[in-house]
């Protein structure tokens, strides 16, 4: 095998390392941002079950009148 050969599969594999690590970051990113979402949704539930409540919408002030 002469020298070129040698660089075209070190070039093919260092690609292929690095397109099957992008790959599995991209891969746990969304299952750890699925798994965040059903972690959300379950202590929402948990919340809403225990009587919780949102905040009620303050009252805004109404200028008077203008007095001629």
């Amino acid at each position: 095998m002469n020298i070129d050969k040698r660089w075209i599969l070190l070039l093919a594999v260092t690609a292929s390392a690095a397109a099957g690590a992008a790959f599995a970051s991209r891969t746990r990113r969304r299952h750890v941002h699925a798994a965040g979402q059903v972690q959300h949704k379950t202590d929402l539930k948990a919340w809403e079950n225990e009587g919780g409540n949102l905040a009620p919408t303050p009252a805004t002030a109404v200028p008077p009148p203008a007095q001629p």
